[in-house]
């Protein structure tokens, strides 16, 4: 103990080193007495390595009290405090889910939410009910941070909740990121719940359709491609690299099945009419699933000779798929002509 209190009273002497080396003392300690002063330290502490040091301390220490007293700093208006508070938390694992299931039941809803911060971390018995009680939070923002998690998660085992959720939400965020968390779940059957919300993607208005084209991309098929593809006809050019990203994840998935006679003159029309360059590129590379067709080919190829370099790249990548005979006569004869050394580099040369 005498050995402790020495540390503690360097813990508040002027020089910054001995600060450090004191927090860091204490936490080899591992004694609960070193957690109240530690924390007292932090509130006014203004060096970050002293913080750090202390922060390292009170994972070191096995006590209780340094999972109540991190818990508490969740409530910090300092971010820096409360992110290491989050990391001093996860470091305790499962220890921590009684203490913090307690805190989200009593706790504030600002502490309610920054507590779902710690159990991305965490992977233990009891977390589940808390998702559980976050879930049925009177606090929005509170139930959007906990599909957001669980979406990052690929949290199974709430899926039927969160399409609950995206039925009956009515928060634009909430909505969104139940969009969102069902795509990043990845189960097929999200679609139907998605559908009944959603029965119109061309009605739809662009902040959802966004999120809902990312779900789509993840979960749809033949039909839904079609959908989509019919949607680079109706909505604004703002929306077409969405679109276009759902397309291609549809094909990735069922490449035999995502066909549309509507597809080409409507990428067509993405590349030729000028369009961001980045919205070009995703346009030329969805139509590399359909470059075994002869006049898709014959695009891809006049594309070869866009002034556009990311139209180029892709029509290039879009080629690299295609069976057609005599594709390297033709990207060596366009070397020829290129100055480009990122496009020179994707023609081989």
């Amino acid at each position: 103990m005498s050995s402790l209190n020495q540390y503690l009273e360097k813990l508040d002497g002027p020089d910054e080193a001995e600060r450090i080396y004191a927090a860091e003392d204490i936490g080899y300690c591992n004694a609960p007495e070193g957690v109240p002063p530690l924390l007292q330290r932090l509130g006014q502490e203004p060096s970050r390595a002293v913080r750090d040091a202390i922060f390292q301390a009170l994972i070191r220490i096995e006590a209780d009290a340094s999972i109540e007293g991190s818990i508490r700093l969740l409530a910090s208006e300092d971010p820096q405090i409360r992110n290491q508070a989050v990391d001093v938390l996860r470091h305790k694992g499962a220890r921590s889910v009684p203490f913090l299931d307690a805190a989200m039941r009593n706790g504030g809803k600002d502490m309610r939410k920054f507590l779902l911060d710690v159990l991305i971390g965490v992977q233990a018995s009891g977390v589940e009910a808390i998702y559980e009680a976050a879930l049925s939070d009177p606090d929005e923002n509170v139930v959007i941070t906990a599909v957001e998690n669980l979406g990052r998660t690929r949290a199974t085992q709430f899926r039927r909740r969160i399409e609950d959720l995206l039925l009956t939400g009515q928060h634009p965020m909430l909505v969104g990121v139940c969009l969102e968390a069902l795509a990043g779940i990845g189960d097929e059957l999200s679609l139907a719940a998605i559908r009944r919300r959603f029965p119109d993607l061309a009605a739809m208005p662009d902040f959802f359709l966004a999120p809902c084209l990312k779900a789509i991309g993840a979960l749809g098929a033949a039909a839904e491609f079609a959908e989509v593809a019919g949607l680079l006809a109706v909505r604004g050019p703002h929306l077409r690299p969405a679109i276009l990203g759902a397309l291609v994840a549809i094909h990735q998935r069922h490449p035999a099945e995502a066909r549309s006679e509507d597809l080409l003159p409507a990428l067509r029309a993405v590349v030729d009419d000028g369009d961001p360059p980045l919205c070009r590129y995703q346009a030329v590379r969805a139509l590399g699933f359909l470059s075994a067709r002869a006049d898709v080919y014959r695009f891809l190829v006049s594309c070869l000779s866009s002034p556009e370099r990311l139209v180029r790249l892709g029509a290039i990548e879009s080629l690299r798929g295609t069976p057609q005979a005599g594709l390297q006569d033709v990207l060596t004869a366009r070397a020829m002509e290129e100055t480009d050394e990122e496009v020179l580099q994707a023609l081989g040369c």
